[in-house]
């Protein structure tokens, strides 16, 4: 997905307030005219997005919508077993 680079929010993933699927995961944020988004994808027919008001409201809501993707996810959904095999096995488990 193309988003203007002035639209990105810049968010540190490192924040110990972030959560860690928001840590590992890293969605881009961004802000346009309805508020602000977020997206984990190609585009948003594929991607896993969120919205709201503030950033942090849009991370709450792509959160939502990640839990429900994983819930509801088939074998052949990339996406989803991606964020799966991500958050199965973190860096700290690695290093």
């Amino acid at each position: 997905m193309d988003i203007p680079g002035n639209r990105v929010v810049e968010i540190n993933y490192e924040n110990a307030d972030l959560s860690r699927p928001v840590k590992e995961l890293r969605p881009v944020v961004w802000v346009d005219e309805q508020g602000y988004s977020c997206i984990l994808g190609p585009d948003p027919q594929e991607g896993i997005i969120g919205t709201g008001s503030s950033v942090e409201a849009a991370l709450a809501d792509w959160e939502q919508q990640l839990k429900e993707r994983v819930r509801t996810a088939g074998s052949a959904d990339e996406l989803a077993q991606y964020v799966i095999d991500t958050l199965r096995i973190s860096k700290a488990d690695v290093w």
